[in-house]
């Protein structure tokens, strides 16, 4: 065993004592467990960070072979990233409407079924420990609020007050008994009395406690929170480098984030005049028309879950049937994935890896709106392939089906530049494989497209506060939230309580937002490289999705490397 894999090893191994993802990717036992939230462990895993990464520096690349030689890159940037997104205080503080603690502790019972058996028990054993967990967040903000307040961090010790609103909002929503009433409405197959009685119980204390943690943001965190939303030059910087596993010059991508926003925004009015025909004013109306004569037109309208579902399942397995053999080389364990449909307040659509152990199963969800009455399958037919194949499950699939990777870097390694940008790539990509069938769906992929590169130059322009460029988008306006959201509902055809969502999303992630557009130019300036070396479609995905997930940098050097033995 190599020195890099042997330190891997050590670090996962304490990792897994503390977050069942890590015990899982082990092998052991972890269903029963939630994550540690606590301020000693985050306090502790920084300190494991630093030591590791100082040993993994102190261990010569060049002495490793090709598949530990990417290990040791992709460990020792991550790490370094993890300690540096922690020194900003962003970890620490966490609090935003997606993606927290707070999500990461009620997701870890979505779609669960209790039932009368060993894996029944352990969920109710899981559950149980929600109002510990809620108790160790509550301890870990309150230690970042004092940090922070100390200059502990580069920024603020304390999520801006729209964050932690936020939060509380969403928690208020999900126990209320009118709407959702999350936990109590976990049901259970077959229980007998003594599990139906443990299940009632432990449902009704994760209700008590998220009420109680809903009661701590509004009374006491909020009224110590900054009302500044924005971070920074410096700040953004650093968390956008973590984000993506690069240095960055951001005038550089903010300028790259507004050409291609008119770029996009032209092919989307040549789309709308083509679907609209003879009715075409070419105008920017035309967007606006051909938006709604999509969604009134019987043949992409989707009523309801079950059918929404269906076409979720048939039109996962054509694709899958469709790549398989000719971009890339499936395992069979893509077709493990359920597709998933409830009601929120907003509809998206999302991925959720399956657990390392296979306690769960990967989903494809897509929330429809509350009181919608159909829905326009052209709008998310991109969002599906981002989500799915050959998005985020193709790719998760491949990396968790490669057993020459770590397992840290299998089932941990989780870094939004790579993810998000294979998964927006592979929107492009999908045109060109024959997977977008109509002007209509390509024409609400061109439409995704321009909510990523909103979403570039809103995020740097939000946080950083550069000036707004002349053009017909903008011209003698300055950057405030609603002109990001009303970019975002007249450009790309966004719902207003979307847009409204995706721009406090991006306040509460800086950096994050250009992981999307950013990653996927890295990925197709690659593949035209290869493609240039005389290296074809599936040879290129095989090869670079051999190296597992790692940082933009060291993906770049690899990806761009004429140099076999990387392999």
């Amino acid at each position: 065993m190599s020195a890099v894999r042997e330190l891997a090893d050590r670090y996962l191994a304490v990792l897994a004592q503390h977050e069942p993802a890590a015990a899982q990717a082990l092998g052991r036992a972890a269903s029963d467990r939630l994550g540690d939230f606590s301020a000693d462990w985050a306090v502790e895993k920084r300190a494991l960070q630093e030591t590791t990464l100082a040993a993994v520096d102190a261990t010569d690349p060049g002495s490793l072979e090709g598949v530990d030689r990417n290990l040791h890159a992709a460990f020792r940037e991550r790490l370094a990233s993890d300690i540096a997104l922690f020194d900003t205080g962003f970890t620490p503080r966490l609090l935003a409407p997606l993606a927290t603690p707070v999500h990461e502790i009620r997701e870890a019972f979505d779609d669960l079924v209790v039932t009368a058996d060993s894996r029944g028990d352990e969920a109710i054993a899981r559950l149980a420990r929600v109002p510990e967990a809620l108790e160790q967040l509550r301890g870990r903000l309150e230690w970042a609020r004092a940090e922070g307040g100390r200059g502990g961090f580069s920024g603020t010790g304390v999520a801006a007050r729209r964050q932690v609103v936020e939060v509380a909002d969403q928690i208020a929503a999900w126990i209320d008994p009118e709407r959702v009433d999350y936990f109590p409405s976990i049901p259970g197959d077959g229980l007998d009395p003594r599990r139906r009685d443990a299940l009632t119980a432990a449902a009704d204390d994760a209700t008590g406690a998220f009420a109680a943690f809903e009661r701590y943001l509004r009374d006491e965190l909020a009224p110590l929170a900054p009302e500044r939303d924005a971070v920074g030059e410096q700040v953004y910087a650093e968390t956008a480098r973590s984000f993506l596993g690069t240095a960055l010059d951001l005038d550089e991508v903010y300028a790259y984030g507004w050409s291609e926003l008119e770029r996009l925004v032209g092919r989307s009015r040549a789309l709308a005049a083509e679907i609209l025909g003879t009715a075409a004013r070419h105008t920017p109306d035309d967007v606006a028309a051909a938006a709604v004569a999509l969604d009134a037109d019987d043949r992409y309208a989707l009523r309801g879950t079950d059918e929404t579902t269906r076409w979720l399942r048939d039109r996962l397995a054509a694709t899958i049937e469709a790549v398989d053999g000719v971009a890339f080389d499936l395992p069979s364990s893509v077709w493990e994935v359920d597709c998933v449909v409830p009601t929120a307040a907003s509809g998206v659509v999302y991925y959720t890896p399956g657990a390392p152990d296979g306690s769960s199963r990967s989903k494809i969800v897509w929330t429809l709106p509350t009181g919608a009455h159909s829905i326009g399958s052209w709008h998310e037919v991109t969002s599906f392939h981002h989500e799915g194949v050959p998005g985020h499950h193709l790719e998760h699939t491949i990396n968790r089906a490669n057993p020459r990777l770590h397992p840290w870097q299998r089932y941990l390694c989780e870094i939004h530049g790579y993810a998000e940008g294979w998964a927006h790539y592979s929107e492009e990509l999908s045109d060109e494989l024959g997977l977008i069938r109509d002007p209509a769906e390509r024409f609400g992929m061109v439409l995704g497209q321009i909510w990523r590169a909103v979403r570039i130059v809103a995020d740097i322009g939000l946080h950083t506060g550069r000036p707004l460029p002349e053009n017909g988008f903008t011209a003698g306006q300055v950057w405030t939230t609603e002109l990001a959201r009303t970019l975002l509902v007249e450009l790309a055809r966004v719902d207003p309580v979307t847009a409204r969502f995706e721009v406090d999303r991006y306040l509460g992630w800086p950096g994050q937002a250009l992981a999307f557009k950013v990653g996927a130019k890295l990925w197709t300036e690659a593949r035209a490289a290869a493609a240039r070396r005389g290296t074809g479609l599936k040879e290129f995905h095989s090869r670079a999705l051999s190296f597992g997930p790692m940082g933009l940098a060291p993906l770049n050097d690899l990806l761009l490397a004429d140099d076999t033995e990387l392999r």
